[in-house]
């Protein structure tokens, strides 16, 4: 039985989104899972779009989540090269033996005529394709085209009736041909197409599963008849379902809203990053916590990919990256969440090692996105200004009254630590007839000015009896 290899091939033209990180995920999960090999190759035969910039950005957002690969640009292979520009060779020799055998073919419309043409199939509502122009050209009329200063394109010549394949996902599929037309292989310029560099590369890459997104479905009759025509037996294809955005729209390779690099940036955490992503059709996790790669590679199984759209829920990845920040040390956390605080200015160097080590462990255990720690840090070190729904509180009937009870109590203690909070949340139940959610949050507004934020049990221990007095004292000066 052969190794099972497969391939994640990114264009460089756009910063990573979920799509396509979903796929590269799910391609190192199968090869592991496996036993075999993860291959990333760079597809730039675009030259005009692609970026040097681009593939560097990419390929270390991969390392950071965890995702690496057996063989590729920087690391090699038996296989490569790796970058579709270093591989046009390739090409030329596949379009030289597809005409050797009477599959490919000189075209020499014109994007004009080509334009004329597209718009007539629309308009008798028709799939646009190629309508054979110069399909049955002579050989006496290619040559008076190509004397004439003519440089052709290179078409595939597509024959019989349909094609049919067994995808992994979506189970029988099959084209018509007539459907197809004539499709290009290389540009007058002589740069191949995608159809064909990816066939070649596929081919002599040794690709057993191809494993990406619903949106290539289209190109694989093209790519099958490639392979066949060049004699080559072609891999297992496995389309994954298409990713919404909450909008229910497709998400757009440059929407920020699902850029990972930017995500990983602002501190979210690669487990949480990837089980969120594993959640987008796959039904092996669940979303309760953070997973590794090899807990996730484990049990991984392409049968139970659904071929239904998949919504990318940015609070359903703040509910495991919280999880998953849970799960970090006092160090590590910090290590991460530095640069945030650092650009919100928070004072360091006013905390000892050890009481700074307390406010990252409660800011830790307090937020869901790394984003929240600023805010949530700064409770720490001052009252903020109240927000909406704090100041509707403070306005509220016997709010100034409450938080009164509330300086009386704290005065009474001589000290006041995060196992006080009982204590004092009982005498004010007894002062005022309050009790629960709506007690505690004015209890949290008039020590931080915020309806949000760390647990109250840390606050008490962190700021103590005179800090917390000053602050109480301060709300009710504000009245």
């Amino acid at each position: 039985m052969s190794v099972v290899r497969v391939r994640f091939a990114p264009s460089p033209t756009g910063a990573l989104h979920a799509g396509n990180l979903r796929t590269a995920l799910f391609n190192l999960l199968y090869a592991r899972n496996k036993g075999g090999k993860f291959i990333l190759r760079i597809e730039d035969t675009d030259a005009e779009k692609s970026d040097l910039g681009q593939e560097k950005k990419m390929m270390n957002t991969l390392r950071q989540l965890g995702l690496g690969w057996d063989e590729g640009p920087d690391v090699g292979g038996p296989y490569g090269p790796y970058r579709q520009s270093e591989r046009k060779n390739r090409y030329a020799d596949a379009l030289e033996t597809l005409i050797a055998k009477g599959a490919a073919y000189p075209c020499f419309c014109t994007p004009r005529e080509l334009e004329q043409d597209r718009r007539t199939l629309i308009s008798q509502n028709k799939p646009p394709r190629y309508l054979g122009r110069c399909r049955n050209l002579s050989e006496g009329e290619r040559k008076e085209r190509e004397k004439a200063g003519a440089v052709p394109s290179f078409r595939f010549l597509v024959e019989g009736a349909k094609i049919e394949f067994t995808d992994g996902v979506r189970g029988k599929v099959h084209f018509k041909t007539a459907d197809i037309g004539d499709f290009v292989l290389t540009r007058s310029n002589g740069e191949a197409v995608y159809y064909l560099a990816s066939a070649v590369d596929d081919i002599d890459m040794k690709i057993t599963d191809v494993i990406r997104g619903e949106d290539h479905l289209s190109n694989t009759p093209k790519q099958l008849l490639i392979m066949r025509a060049l004699g080559k037996a072609p891999p297992k294809y496995h389309h994954l379902s298409i990713i919404l955005g909450m909008d229910g729209q497709k998400l757009s390779k440059r929407a920020d809203s699902a850029d990972i690099g930017t995500l990983l940036v602002k501190g979210y955490q690669p487990e949480a990053i990837n089980t969120a992503l594993a959640m987008l059709g796959w039904s092996g996790v669940n979303g309760k916590e953070a997973l590794s790669i090899e807990a996730m590679a484990e049990k991984f199984d392409l049968s139970k990919v659904s071929k239904s759209p998949s919504s990318f829920d940015p609070a359903r990845l703040e509910y495991i990256n919280s999880k998953a920040i849970k799960k970090l040390s006092s160090a590590e956390f910090l290590k991460i969440i530095r640069p945030i605080l650092e650009e919100g200015l928070f004072p360091f160097d006013k905390f000892s090692e050890a009481k700074l080590n307390k406010i990252m462990d409660a800011v830790r255990d307090s937020i869901h996105s790394p984003i929240e720690a600023i805010h949530h840090a700064r409770q720490f070190v001052e009252p903020g200004k109240p927000d909406k729904k704090a100041e509707e509180i403070l306005a509220g009937q016997g709010a100034k009254e409450t938080i009164g009870a509330f300086k009386k109590t704290v005065a009474q203690m001589d000290n006041i630590g995060g196992d006080s909070l009982d204590a004092v949340i009982k005498s004010l139940t007894s002062q005022t007839g309050l009790k629960g959610k709506e007690l505690f949050l004015l209890v949290r507004i008039a020590l931080t000015g915020r309806s949000t934020g760390p647990k109250l049990k840390d606050l008490f221990d962190t700021l103590g009896r005179d800090e917390i007095l000053t602050r109480i004292e301060n709300r009710l000066n504000n009245y």
